[in-house]
């Protein structure tokens, strides 16, 4: 009897270390998730991926980091790389609206489940992302398009849109435009490009040949805007004519501080990077089904606010006094 009851306590002891066993293997498990950089120049991006990679370090999560230079068959490739990898999700900012979701779909079929952040696929694909963190894009166009009817008076205003078919350039175009022309202006150029400082400053330049008595310029994004500040400078324009961009980069809010930038929209790309890399973490540890949607807060930032935005240990690199 009592040799009954020993062998049947090896038994259990045999079954619970077994279970234990299980349970380790199972919470020993190595996740690895792709990260779809759309550029590799654009601080901003930079700056987010980078956060992204390491939320995701801290929380035992392996990143494959991957930047498409702007370039939309290179960002195919590298989502292709990632499911050839065969990585646990996929964290994509869609260089455009169209161009990844072929492969964004081969990825879903695969059985890997698709996170966007900062930007998204056309809607028409909504069922491949489980989740989307990034800005209310219709909302900063609008809030750009007030700022701008608060601080001049009616008249020309020039547009440099950003990415041709990247939906958050296209949403925050559709809510500027919306905004300005209830407000009596008129679009008097408009121009997609890359967004870099070089076609700011061309842009402008083509604006300004035609339209010199423009009062305001729109900008997808700070080094756009950049670019348009200094051709406006060079123009003899400055305090004439008003530029606004959007990201809120240490360098923007430099130039915003030392008058020569009006003004941008400030969003927090680590902040962004933290809780769109803690949505796939929670989703692959916890098994937490996210928001299919997750605003961000962005705020319209001119030179009174500008200082206290600057990081404190760039204030010295950028030449930034009080």
């Amino acid at each position: 009897m009592i040799r009954r009851y020993i062998k049947s306590a090896v038994a259990l002891l045999v079954v619970s270390a077994s279970g234990l066993a299980i349970t380790a293997q199972v919470q020993a498990k190595e996740f690895r998730v792709g990260i779809s950089s759309p550029e590799s120049q654009n601080p901003f991006h930079v700056v987010m991926a980078r956060s992204i990679a390491e939320t995701l370090k801290a929380r035992g999560i392996e990143p494959m980091l991957l930047a498409a230079n702007a370039d939309v068959n290179q960002q195919i490739n590298n989502i292709g790389d990632m499911v050839a990898a065969k990585v646990d999700a996929i964290l994509v900012a869609p260089l455009n609206a169209e161009g990844p979701a072929a492969a964004l779909v081969k990825a879903k079929d695969a059985g890997i489940p698709v996170f966007m952040y900062a930007r998204t696929l056309d809607s028409k694909y909504a069922d491949v992302w489980e989740s989307f963190n990034g800005m209310d894009a219709v909302h900063v166009g609008r809030d750009k398009a007030r700022w701008m009817a608060e601080n001049t008076k009616p008249g020309k205003v020039a547009m440099l849109t950003g990415m041709a078919g990247a939906a958050p350039m296209i949403e925050q175009e559709t809510g500027f435009r919306e905004v300005i022309t209830a407000a009596g202006y008129q679009i008097a150029f408009s121009q997609t490009s890359n967004m870099t400082r070089e076609y700011g400053i061309k842009l402008t330049e083509d604006a300004l040949v035609t339209n010199p008595d423009l009062v305001g310029i729109y900008a997808a994004n700070d080094d756009l805007a950049l670019g348009a500040a200094q051709a406006v400078k060079v123009a003899g324009l400055q305090g004439k004519v008003v530029v606004i961009g959007l990201n809120g980069a240490p360098s923007a809010l430099a130039a915003i501080h030392n008058g020569d930038l009006t003004a941008t929209v400030l969003l927090d790309p680590v902040g962004w990077g933290k809780t769109a890399a803690n949505v796939v973490a929670d989703y692959l540890l916890e098994g937490k089904k996210p928001a299919k949607f997750t605003p961000m807060d962005h705020k319209v930032v001119t030179q009174k606010e500008a200082y206290d935005n600057i990081p404190p240990p760039l204030r010295e690199k950028l030449g930034v006094k009080r």
